[in-house]
């Protein structure tokens, strides 16, 4: 991948993420806590770990897809 690439797919990706995220997890964890700003808080950490995940995940994709060495990961 090119350099900026994976870093404009993460922002663009994102708030994709954040939706997801909190439309299926946020009414279970404002259940369980009572607290919106607990419940922002968790879903920004599962969404930027997601984010990563995902572009790491693609990251490794690309480079079996062009053939190179998983070394410079």
């Amino acid at each position: 991948m090119k350099t900026g690439l994976p870093i404009i797919l993460g922002i663009a990706w994102a708030p994709i993420i954040w939706i997801i995220v909190i439309s299926t997890a946020g009414q279970i964890l404002f259940a369980f806590t009572g607290s919106w700003l607990f419940t922002q808080g968790a879903t920004l950490i599962l969404v930027i770990l997601a984010t990563f995940l995902f572009l790491r995940f693609f990251r490794v994709i690309g480079r079996k897809i062009n053939g190179e060495s998983h070394e410079k990961a």
